[in-house]
């Protein structure tokens, strides 16, 4: 999708109002909104064992065992579905030239009681391996449902490299797991870390013609647009450099990454390898996802919790749970509000309500100040409102108008400013949040 981005001088004379003025005229021609996904992929690319010059692909699918139909049988509750892969190759110029490879294949799944059908964090992983020349492809996917035969679609463009050269390293794989005796790895289909895990682990392969001293730095970085027009800002959050000998071959690395509590975001890993005299030799990186890790860890006081209800509750709603004769009373009025309001009935967890709480923990994190809490400040409002922006400009001070940010939301068609007119980082909203002029036109 082409997307124009508006354009904010670097210096803006004459005061608020035309402050004002010009930052209200910085808009987007485009949004679009993140589909909901049935089931997820990871495609992860290795050195080929069958032939030279081939590329070993994984190719691993996951999907909610909520989403797939189970039927009653004697044997308890069963499911399944087929999973089909087309892979076509496109030229230089991202043209379709031939299919290459077509696969298809099963996987069934039995459970005792109705309950176990209803899982919405148990997923179900299947996997597919096979070799190609390294060059751009479309991978399609379709998985339909043995019992309701409905069918879900998903299409990724694909880059597989080429890893021939004399030395060469691997996609890097996320884990789930690790079989250390019979060496199995599950991967973390998806690429999603939880906030509240105390690091992760990563499994790559490097590739030499042969044996020589290297120098490997691992890497995480948080990645953000700062801008809109989109440049990015990278945060390093962790980095280890060591020397290492490579054997002739295959040498195989499992390692943790020990970054505890990240925010939640966008990270960039990566591994490079450089001679000892400082010349680079191979390098490889992928996105890390950190979601929020449950409700209760940003609940912390069930008075508080209430309160915070502010942004989403009507007032007569919030009155009644407030005007509870008890703490009992109150707290299964709380319940009620979000049971009302669950995307996933009938499952263990409430999705949206998990967001709201997160999006008051982030704003507190973040925006908290010796008089408001961060959710009470107009930033944390926007954050609790909408989200992460998609873009965030940051203009500090300078002659001719205050320090401004610019929370721009692609998904939703709108942009909020927020200006520090005093100085102590104090921003307020520029316009109200439903006001014409905040729309991305």
């Amino acid at each position: 999708m082409n997307r124009c981005y508006g354009y904010i001088p670097d210096v803006v004379r004459g005061g608020r109002a035309l402050l004002t003025a010009f930052l209200l005229t910085c808009v987007l021609l485009a949004s679009d909104a993140t589909a909901q996904q049935d089931f997820e992929v990871d495609v992860l690319v290795s050195r080929g064992e069958t032939g030279p010059g081939l590329s070993k692909v994984d190719t691993y699918t996951r999907i909610p065992i909520s989403k797939l139909s189970f039927i009653n049988t004697v044997n308890g509750f069963s499911a399944g579905y087929d999973v089909k892969l087309d892979v076509t190759q496109l030229s230089e110029e991202g043209r379709i030239r031939n299919l290459v490879e077509s696969k298809i294949w099963q996987s069934k799944m039995s459970v005792d009681t109705y309950a176990g059908t209803q899982m919405d964090a148990e997923f179900d992983v299947t996997t597919q391996t096979f070799e190609i020349n390294p060059g751009r492809y479309i991978f399609e996917y379709s998985v339909t449902d043995d019992n309701s035969k409905q069918t879900y679609y998903r299409e990724y463009d694909v880059f597989v490299r080429d890893l021939s050269g004399p030395v060469a390293i691997s996609d890097i794989t996320l884990l789930e797991s690790f079989d250390d005796q019979n060496f199995t790895i599950v991967p973390k289909v998806g690429g999603r870390v939880q906030s509240n895990e105390k690091g992760f682990q990563v499994f790559y392969e490097i590739y030499a013609d042969d044996g020589r001293d290297v120098v490997i730095t691992q890497q995480v970085e948080r990645t953000r647009s700062d801008d809109a027009t989109g440049a990015r800002a990278d945060e390093l959050v962790y980095s280890k450099e060591e020397i290492a000998t490579l054997e002739k071959g295959r040498t195989q690395y499992l390692v943790t990454m020990p970054v505890a509590e990240l925010e939640v975001g966008t990270y960039r890993l990566s591994v490079d390898v450089e001679s000892l005299d400082g010349r680079p030799v191979a390098s490889v990186s992928r996105r890390v996802d950190v979601a929020w890790s449950g409700l209760y860890d940003h609940i912390e006081d069930i008075d508080q919790a209430i309160a915070q209800l502010e942004y989403i509750a009507k007032k007569r709603d919030l009155n009644f749970i407030k005007s509870a004769p008890n703490s009992v009373e109150r707290q299964q009025r709380f319940n009620q509000f979000w049971d009302r309001r669950d995307p996933t009935p009938g499952t263990t967890r409430n999705e949206r309500m998990e967001e709201y709480y997160y999006r008051i923990a982030s704003a507190n994190r973040q925006y908290s100040a010796s008089i408001l809490d961060g959710w009470k400040t107009d930033r944390g409002f926007v954050l609790v409102r909408f989200g992460e922006p998609d873009h965030v400009q940051h203009k500090p001070y300078s002659f001719g108008y205050e320090p401004y940010e610019v929370w721009v939301y692609e998904r939703i068609g709108r942009q909020f400013i927020f200006v520090d007119e005093t100085g102590f980082g104090d921003y307020q909203l520029l316009v109200p949040v439903w006001d014409e002029r905040t729309k991305l036109y």
